[in-house]
């Protein structure tokens, strides 16, 4: 029988536990008593994989079709390592019926709670689910105060609602069923904030229903067959074809089915050899008939049997299911309707067939498919897997045009009127699009370490689609990992650590220019072919340059966005093609078109605008190659209007050999570092050492001219004349000759070029170099001399960073260094740093920590991203030299941890990260209410509704109204961290004046810090209350209490009549502790106006009990 066991790792040094794991339950299926209770009848048993929906909800497939939702939080179950050895099959009890022993758990909390809920699917109790998998691309959470009742995903008509008490998720699944048949469902879950225990569970009927295995997808036997361990002598197709199958086809198979979180992508790889109807979908698509003999049914006939000779020789498919466009086809097909009936068959969007040479798809972790490299473009399906005699690993793609650059909405075909006025006004499902069928490529292999000739029997690779870059494999004598992409290219790097032998260790190689954004915002031009002034984007998609408009997000400013938002690229156009890239059609049906990649597939390139926004700069660190775009005469282009820019051709500038370009200063000059086309090899004795020395990278600057609209050559009636003409103006000499060689280059006001040192020693250390910043002397400035002559070294050398960013004003740099970074007060002569934080940390077990990979100061905020992540930087007072400059750091949004299940406390007002997937994501601009940021795979909205954020960056944009109306709509319990932070901005005023529900102590003390002697004054003269209170504080630790420093301090700033006041309010209590303390007042009093402190002194000592009739001391000082 079939058992799950559900573990949670421990780490050691958090717990301070030497158990490694413990059990959280065992989930076993049910048995019933028969045959008059002598025997057991087994109901169900477990299926699948354990699915965690949240951190404490589970859920699993079953033999009798159903799903089962299972809670840990009510019913944890804490076991050691030990306690596990006393589970026996006889012991163990099932997930829904009786208790188990107590005597197999040494635990108090040991009893079992039944399934919170079952769904059995529509193909109904004989098809078991097998495999579950989760489709959330993100963390789906609602607000309560959001007017927007849309809900998270479609199918539902209740929206999703959060509140200070509640945690309400939206999630979406996918099971998987033994037949081949996937259906796609929605669950919403409701739990307690401050317990974790669940309060509701509601799983909607299916949305969507996909056939991984085409026409071959049939229905159910009529008799089940769980526990079948019959196997197939001639394969996974074996029988498939016949009339009435054997059995499933995925009964003793796992589907090798896999989602990418960060194309919303399914993909589901079929094994070698697959028929050809397996990827044919033709009940899929709602087709009229054709006539017979008609010249549309022969040209049909003619295209399936080219089609079947296409698919002949296969060394398998992957499908790939857009979600988002499944989306789409859902809400055209069932928009708001709540009848059960049948779902939607959604056809896949497009099919990769996979070489003969490749290892079979139906062996478990065979391979890989789905995962999303940076050396090729986002809008294509990429496979790992093994060759066939396991000795390489091989990384296959096709590209698949216009996933990543076009509207979902776009790609669904409106409804036809016939469909909508079919039988009683029923609504046809929406017409999918065509499925795309596209041969793969080989794109990189990797040689495994191997110590034997002999083929490894059951090689396996697996890896995560939220890190693609690495992937651990299987050899004969045990587990590598494999780092396949190191920056934009791809590597061979083999970690043998976990090996039994371990002698050859390849270090990853590392990129060394830093990777850009395929998006960039523009403004002030018509954008979208609207002729309007809104902003729009201009991306890269499968080699060629897109615009589209930016639209609004469907939440105003003022609403709490929770989630991160997909921006969809919607009404796209083509300005520009490289001319280096195509894909085209070679036969086309109603139903499908058969597609061809001749060039090989590499990364886009990437977009660098020029600062004054007049150029777009395409490079490409692969090809080591720049193209200058005039963007001017790309959006005449899209808008279809002459005037400006008629007669202009796109194309400014272009070159190779370039490892390095940034942009310099704000008149559209830049610099590339170019490569010498000369042979480095070690091999080659005899190289001119002069040769050698032309052959070390050169700074080359350059600038750019533009050409005046009435040109002559315009006149003439001249269409191919450039915007702009590119003028040379020299070669930069870097600091240190021939000793420094550049590698790196950064734009900004200043140009800063980072260098290694090179040395005759083979043994010395290269790596520790340095970086200058270079500037032009302040005479050629004066003289408008812009020859690269005139630049000289400015400032301090740093070491050489990873990244480097400069604000608006060119006042503050900011400096990445793996995960860290440094920020620097530029003031010339003065390169002074302001401080430094470590932004992108590693989580839990030890996870390394991610290098930061984009900067961009917005408006006094520093915004960074890691390769997952996006985090915000918040700066101290800059106007208080004397100070140093406080740093907060906070993580928006990130996809390396997963939804909590209690211990978000709203009591916290530090903003916790939005759950979602993001694929080096990097820092754009803001956009309706959000942080907008370019993906590989497309925009997405970064929320920035959390109060603390919203002020943080309304006063760093110095619209301090605006903060403070959202300062007065902070609630009271969260002022006295709001106050920490204000006051680390600098903003004590607003601190004190506006936030009315400071606890007293904090009040207090900020006042005696920042000297705020006057709102310390009205305080002790409001009520007496405060004096009491303020009397009891610091007595217990010290035996002097707050009240004399307070007084001690308003007489140091000479407020003698509020001193006085303050001994006379204690002098009203009455107590011997406070007269104590009124007397040292007064005396301190009398020492600067002996009149009045006198007669405090005989208050005090009027007031006093004194036994036997004692006089005090201090009563003689009269």
């Amino acid at each position: 029988n079939s058992v799950l066991v559900v573990l949670e790792i421990i780490d050691p040094q958090q717990s301070g536990s030497n158990d490694p794991f413990s059990v959280l339950c065992c989930l076993e299926g049910q048995r019933a008593l028969s045959n008059n209770g002598k025997d057991y009848v087994t109901q169900y048993v477990p299926t699948s994989e354990v699915l965690p929906v949240t951190n404490s909800i589970i859920v699993y497939g079953c033999s009798d079709g159903a799903m089962r939702f299972h809670s840990l939080v009510p019913s944890m179950i804490y076991a050691s390592k030990r306690d596990t050895l006393s589970f026996t099959s006889e012991e163990s009890s099932t997930s829904s019926s009786s208790q188990i022993n107590e005597s197999a758990v040494k635990s108090t909390k040991n009893s079992r709670q039944a399934t919170i809920k079952s769904v059995r699917g529509p193909n109904g109790r004989n098809d078991p689910v097998v495999k579950i998998i989760n489709l959330d691309p993100a963390y789906n959470e609602k607000y309560h105060h959001e007017e927007d009742a849309v809900p998270a995903h479609i199918g539902g008509n209740t929206p999703t609602v959060s509140n200070n008490t509640t945690l309400v998720l939206t999630s979406r699944i996918l099971t998987i069923c033994a037949s081949g048949v996937a259906f796609l469902w929605q669950v919403d879950i409701s739990i307690d904030r401050a317990s974790g225990t669940l309060r509701d569970l509601n799983v909607l009927p299916p949305l969507a229903r996909l056939d991984g295995l085409g026409s071959l997808t049939v229905s159910p036997r009529k008799s089940p067959s769980p526990t079948s361990s019959r196997s197939r002598a001639g394969g996974f197709w074996d029988g498939m074809t016949t009339k009435e199958p054997l059995s499933a086809p995925y009964i003793n198979i796992t589907p090798n089915v896999f989602y990418d979180p960060h194309r919303d992508l399914v993909v589901w790889a079929l094994p070698y050899s697959a028929p050809s109807s397996s990827i044919g979908h033709q009940r899929d698509f709602k087709l009229n008939a054709l006539l017979p003999k008609s010249p549309t049914a022969k040209k049909e006939a003619e295209d399936k049997i080219f089609f079947d000779k296409w698919a002949m020789y296969n060394g398998g498919f992957v499908k790939a299911w857009s979600m988002s466009l499944v989306d789409a086809l859902v809400a055209k097909s069932s928009p708001g309707s709540s009848s059960h009936r049948p779902p939607p068959i959604i056809p896949p969007y497009a099919v990769m067939k996979l070489p003969l040479t490749l290892a079979c798809a139906s062996a478990p972790l065979s391979m890989v498919p789905g995962l999303a490299h940076a050396p090729i473009p986002a809008s294509s399906l990429t496979c790992v897997c093994f060759s066939k005699d396991a000795t390489q690993l091989v990384v296959v793609a096709a590209p698949l045009p216009g996933l990543a650059g076009v509207s979902y909405e776009e790609r669904v075909p409106p409804q036809s009127p016939k469909a909508m006025a079919g039988k009683g006004a029923k609504m046809s499902a929406a017409d999918p699009p065509k499925i795309a069928f596209i041969e793969s490529q080989i794109c990189h292999t990797v040689s495994l370490p191997r110590t034997t000739e002999s083929s490894i029997i059951a090689p396996a690779v697996s890896a995560s689609h939220l890190a693609p870059n690495s992937v651990a494999v299987t050899t004969d004598n045990g587990v590598a990992i494999v780092q396949l992409v190191a920056g934009n290219d791809w590597n061979n790097a083999i970690d043998v650590s976990l090996m039994s032998k371990s002698d050859n260790v390849e270090e990853p190689s590392s990129s060394i220019a830093p990777a850009g954004p395929i998006h960039t915002v523009i403004s002030g031009g018509p954008v979208g072919g609207v002729g309007n002034t809104r902003s729009g984007v201009l991306f890269i998609d499968n080699h060629s340059v897109y615009a589209t408009r930016l639209g609004s997000s469907r939440l105003t400013s003022d609403d709490r966005q929770t989630t991160v938002e997909k921006v969809d690229a919607a009404d796209s156009m083509m300005l520009y093609h490289l001319d280096k890239y195509s894909c085209f059609t070679l036969r086309e049906t109603r139903m499908w078109k058969l597609m061809e990649s001749p060039t090989s597939l590499s990364s886009p390139p990437r977009l660098i605008p020029s600062p004054s926004g007049r150029y777009l700069c395409l490079f490409s660190e692969t090809n080591r190659k720049y193209d200058i775009l005039h963007a001017a005469s790309l959006l005449v282009r899209e808008t279809g209007d002459g005037r400006g820019g008629q007669g202009f051709s796109p194309s400014v500038d272009s070159g190779d050999y370039v490892s390095s370009f940034a942009w310099l200063g704000d008149d559209d000059q830049f610099a590339v570092l170019r490569q010498a086309g000369i042979s480095n090899d070690p091999d080659v004795e005899s190289v001119d050492p002069s040769a050698r020395k032309k052959s070390l990278p050169a700074v080359e600057l350059f600038k750019l001219a533009e050409v005046a609209v009435d040109a002559a050559e315009l006149a003439g009636g001249a269409s191919s004349v450039a915007a702009a003409t590119t003028v040379s103006i020299g070669r930069l000499t870097v600091r240190g000759g021939d000793r420094n060689v550049p590698q790196l280059l950064f734009g900004g006001p200043a140009l800063c070029v980072s260098c290694s040192a090179t040395s005759d020693n083979p043994n010395s250390d290269t790596d520790n170099g340095l970086a200058y910043f270079y500037a032009r002397k302040s005479g050629a400035i004066t003289e408008n001399d812009e020859r690269a002559s005139t630049y000289t070294t400015v400032g301090t050398s740093i070491p050489c960073p990873d990244l480097l960013a400069w604000d608006d004003d060119g006042l503050l740099c900011a400096v990445a260094y793996g995960s860290r970074v440094a920020i620097y007060l530029s003031n010339p002569p003065s390169f002074t740093l302001l401080g430094s934080v470590n932004v992108v940390g590693g989580s839990l077990l030890g996870e390394a920590e991610e290098s930061i990979i984009s900067l961009k100061f917005i408006h006094g905020v520093l915004y960074c991203s890691g390769p997952s992540s996006v985090h915000a930087i918040f700066l101290g007072d800059l106007a208080d030299d004397e100070s140093v400059c406080e740093l907060d750091t906070y993580t928006l949004a990130t996809s390396r941890s997963v939804p909590l299940y209690g211990a978000d406390s709203p009591d916290d007002f530090a903003p916790a990260p939005v759950i979602a997937s993001l694929s080096h994501p990097h820092i754009l601009t803001y956009h309706s209410g959000g942080l907008l940021v370019s993906t590989d795979v497309g925009l997405r909205l970064i929320p920035l509704s959390h109060p603390l954020i919203r002020i943080g960056t309304l006063l760093a944009a110095n619209l301090t109204e605006k903060a403070r109306k959202w300062i007065f709509d902070t609630p009271k319990a969260h002022h006295d961290y709001l106050a920490n932070f204000l006051i680390r901005r600098g903003r004590v005023d607003l601190a004190l004046r506006d936030l009315n529900g400071l606890s007293l102590e904090i009040y207090i003390d900020l006042c005696i810090r920042y000297e705020r002697t006057a709102e310390l004054e009205n305080l002790i003269n409001y009520t007496d209350q405060v004096v009491k209170e303020i009397s009891a504080w610091g007595r217990k630790e010290s035996g002097y209490s707050a009240i004399s420093a307070i007084g001690l301090y308003m007489l140091g700033k000479d407020k003698i009549d509020c001193a006085v006041k303050l001994v006379e309010q204690l002098i009203c209590f009455g107590t011997d502790e406070i007269l104590v303390d009124a007397m040292k007042l007064a005396t301190l009093i009398g020492a600067l106006d002996q009149s009045r402190g006198g007669i405090l002194l005989q208050k005090v000592t009027d007031t006093m009990q004194h036994p036997n009739n004692q006089v005090p001391l201090v009563s003689t000082m009269n």
